[in-house]
């Protein structure tokens, strides 16, 4: 059975390892990367993260949603992590998720984003992924200012949809290039083109495609708080402060 039936299933599933081979001397880190080069050889994992429920892990790998393992890399889960606290329902994969994604977002280097700051008081920053010929980024691009105005900075990192060497990568290299790259991107989502540069920045739309994999993105855009939080992928101004917690006026 190949790897991605498996991870369609959704169940808890058995990886039964050999006989005689035992991971219980080993670091959690060991046993489920020695699991997945025999189970899923093709699979390259991003992270292993520690989720609050003793004995599981979060893997994340490139391509697929992540995963929940056991220590001893003899079960795996896919789907919601949930602990029950009382009538409260905590999804312990979305909290592990944010907290790496918060930190992964915040080590971005600001010269891989194009910066439309607030107006006024920062009320919230968003983190944007974005594609220049994608139909809903362009219609999310329109609101820019009515969402600055609201004090909502957006940060754009580029993640072209079909990939890091194809056209849209091109432009989104020239754009991330440009002098003024705020009308650029503005000049560039309305459909008009610009002048291609050279490569200068395919690095640039290259580390931003492979954060983009890292923290699940599979569509643009794809929207997320300070804290790591997914929080959607087109919003209108109305449901985008709506998603921050903000109070309308």
């Amino acid at each position: 059975m190949r790897w991605t039936r498996w991870l369609r299933t959704g169940l808890l599933l058995g990886l039964c390892l050999g006989a005689g081979v035992s991971h219980a001397a080993d670091p959690a880190d060991t046993a489920i990367r020695a699991r997945f080069a025999e189970s899923f050889p093709d699979v390259v994992i991003n992270g292993i993260t520690a989720i609050a429920a003793p004995g599981w892990y979060m893997v994340q790998a490139v391509g697929m949603a992540p995963v929940y393992v056991s220590a001893d890399g003899q079960y795996m889960i896919q789907g919601d992590f949930v602990h029950f606290q009382g009538q409260r329902m905590v999804d312990l994969g979305d909290q592990a998720l944010g907290h790496a994604a918060r930190a992964l977002l915040t080590q971005a280097p600001s010269h891989d984003e194009i910066i439309f700051p607030a107006v006024g008081k920062t009320r919230a920053v968003v983190y944007a992924f974005t594609d220049v010929d994608c139909g809903y980024c362009r219609k999310f691009h329109t609101q820019i200012q009515a969402i600055n105005a609201r004090g909502i900075e957006v940060r754009y990192l580029a993640w072209p949809r079909t990939g890091t060497h194809g056209m849209t990568a091109r432009k989104m290299a020239t754009v991330w290039c440009a002098q003024d790259v705020q009308a650029a991107l503005t000049h560039t989502m309305a459909g008009a083109s610009l002048p291609q540069g050279g490569s200068a920045c395919d690095g640039i739309i290259q580390r931003d495609y492979a954060l983009g994999e890292r923290l699940g993105v599979d569509g643009t855009p794809a929207l997320f708080d300070v804290a790591g939080h997914k929080i959607g992928g087109y919003l209108s101004v109305a449901d985008l402060e709506q998603a921050l917690g903000l109070a309308r006026h």
